[in-house]
């Protein structure tokens, strides 16, 4: 794909004085979402609580941790945070996958000194010492482990900056491809929960779900009702592929999935990847090991962009390492997390900054501080202006279908009017994905409109899913909306209003642009029409409609039709759903 890397979307009208001047206090959460590690201290009810006031939106159980009773404690208690704090939360699992340890650990930890060897060896009756490191792989044949290549072998979560990780080098591969001898080319202590090993540019042929997240799967992710599972190392679209197999197998079809590119095999295929996952997310603790220091940026920018062309949400990993022992990031860690924003990323995950760090809360507030500054200096309408370029949809006759057309059009008049708020009437998240997909500047609140379905014996809902699925969208606010309230064109757009108003999303004066693109096969027409743009003023009240606007092409308003844009075919394809 020619220009992915496109660039960085930065516009400011700050001056010098404003730099100095104390921000005011925020009551409307950034844009950018914040996912966050559930560990040892963060799993209590208080703590939890706190997160989620500051922004968390979705929290990760990850499996590589394999203490089921510790991850079932932190999601309960997450549940009861929810509740005391109103606030939705979606949760994510992630799998351990073909990532390989080091097993047979002894109760001390692991001294070793640099320029000695140690043998790293499929032999898993062996012990684990400073001479030996068995991982739990059968065998290193076809893995294109040779003489030169490195070895990283480091605590679970590592940051890079503690002396608990070693960089290995091989020197020789035995002949039954069973070991490998490696010099060491650090002094360190392997010491931590779990030592991960990474080989560098390795073919792993291992299972993409092991054993051990089989039955995480069933015992813990269907039980709990997980909204998101991360495959580890995702190495192709096929892995994808059997993972929702296996999750539609066991009764998880709803569950999305995110593919964790972390490897050299995943970021060569990534696009295939990208087409058969639900979100891309960029492990760069794991990456790292794989890809030269100098090229890492291009891989994230390139991750990044054809991200957000083809409207596939993506995250990315290890921004505030220092944090896990530090009150404050450096001053790198900070413009990094300002750059991820204005190269188009969905979200940010904390890993062991919020697992085992010292400073849990006050990480996820700095890193959402920064995201908003970095916000406010997003140039959204020359974002939107290159995607809508990059696809062709400025062309006399462009290939767009009417969903991708009404999303365009929501968010060029929002842009024209400078709307307060967009909100979206919803039943699958694909509205609302599409619109964030051109990150308008305006909050997108998103009202998730019940699907009913039956299986002939009972009937099942699934908005709530759907609901904690959208905190995935940058720029997205989701809520459930209650269909015992009539119309959504009516009482169900009067109580979003309510919400926006006590948020403080919008005020008396306000323009709200309001979109929606309901199926003729589900259960809750949203509007009366087939599929629209709406553009409301708010009264004087703050919370109801007064006269509508329309903006034409050369920016003039006028009061006559409520359509913007409007189709009245409703669409019956529902192929292209996420």
């Amino acid at each position: 794909m020619p220009g992915v890397l496109g660039r960085t979307y930065f516009n400011t009208s700050l001056t010098l004085p404003s730099l100095v001047e104390e921000d005011p206090k925020f009551t409307v959460l950034p844009s950018t979402k914040l996912v966050c590690t559930i560990g040892p201290v963060s799993n209590d009810v208080d703590t939890l609580i706190q997160m989620l006031q500051t922004g968390m939106s979705i929290a990760r159980f990850d499996f590589s941790y394999v203490d089921t009773q510790l991850h079932q404690t932190g999601i309960d208690n997450l549940r009861q945070a929810s509740k005391a704090t109103r606030t939705l939360c979606a949760t994510m699992m992630d799998t351990l996958g073909p990532e390989i340890v080091v097993t047979n650990r002894p109760s001390e930890p692991i001294k070793l000194e640099a320029g000695q060897t140690v043998l790293l060896t499929c032999d898993s009756s062996k012990q684990a010492s400073s001479s030996v490191l068995p991982i739990a792989y059968p065998s290193l044949a076809g893995t294109g482990i040779l003489p030169g290549r490195s070895v990283f072998v480091g605590q679970y979560l590592f940051t890079g900056s503690e002396s608990t990780s070693a960089y290995l080098t091989v020197q020789q591969v035995d002949s039954s491809d069973m070991s490998a001898v490696c010099v060491v080319q650090n002094s360190c202590v392997l010491e931590g929960v779990q030592l991960t090993v990474h080989i560098g540019n390795m073919k792993n042929t291992a299972p993409i779900l092991s054993d051990s997240d089989k039955q995480a799967l069933l015992q813990f992710g269907k039980l709990n009702r997980i909204d998101f599972v991360a495959l580890s190392f995702t190495r192709s679209a096929q892995d994808v592929k059997d993972a929702r197999a296996y999750l539609d197998k066991i009764g998880m079809s709803e569950v999305k999935i995110i593919a964790k590119i972390e490897n050299m095999e995943g970021l060569v295929n990534y696009r295939e990847i990208m087409e058969q996952c639900d979100t891309m997310l960029l492990s760069r603790g794991s990456m790292g090991n794989c890809v030269d220091p100098e090229k890492m940026f291009l891989a994230q920018k390139m991750l990044l962009r054809e991200c957000n062309l083809a409207g596939k949400p993506v995250y990315v990993t290890r921004v505030v390492d220092t944090m896990t022992d530090a009150p404050r990031p450096t001053r790198a860690e900070a413009t990094d997390v300002a750059n991820l924003v204005l190269d188009g990323a969905d979200g940010i995950v904390l890993g062991s900054e919020t697992f085992r760090g010292k400073f849990a809360v006050a990480c996820a507030h700095t890193v959402l501080a920064i995201c908003r500054q970095a916000e406010k200096c997003f140039d959204s309408f020359a974002y939107y202006q290159s995607v809508m370029d990059f696809a062709g949809f400025h062309s006399i006759n462009p290939d767009i279908s009417k969903t991708e057309a009404l999303a365009t059009a929501a968010v060029r008049a929002a842009t024209k009017l400078q709307a307060g708020l967009i909100v979206v009437f919803t039943v699958t998240g694909r509205t609302a994905r599409l619109i964030a997909k051109y990150r308008p500047q305006q909050p997108i609140l998103t009202v998730v409109v019940p699907r009913l379905s039956t299986n002939g014996l009972k009937w099942h809902c699934s908005g709530d899913f759907v609901a904690r699925q959208c905190l995935q969208y940058r720029g997205v606010m989701p809520l459930c909306a209650d269909p015992s309230l009539g119309s959504p064109d009516g009482a169900i757009l009067k109580a979003a209003l309510q919400e926006a108003n006590k948020r403080g999303l919008i005020k008396a004066g306000d323009r709200v642009v309001i979109s929606q693109c309901p199926r003729v096969n589900e259960r809750f027409p949203v509007m009366a029409e087939a599929g629209v743009v709406k553009i409301l003023t708010i009264s004087q009240d703050g919370v109801t409609a007064a006269n509508p606007v329309i903006v034409n092409d050369d920016g003039m308003q006028r009061c006559t039709s409520l359509h913007v844009f409007g189709s009245m075919d409703a669409v019956q394809d529902c192929s292209d759903l996420f």
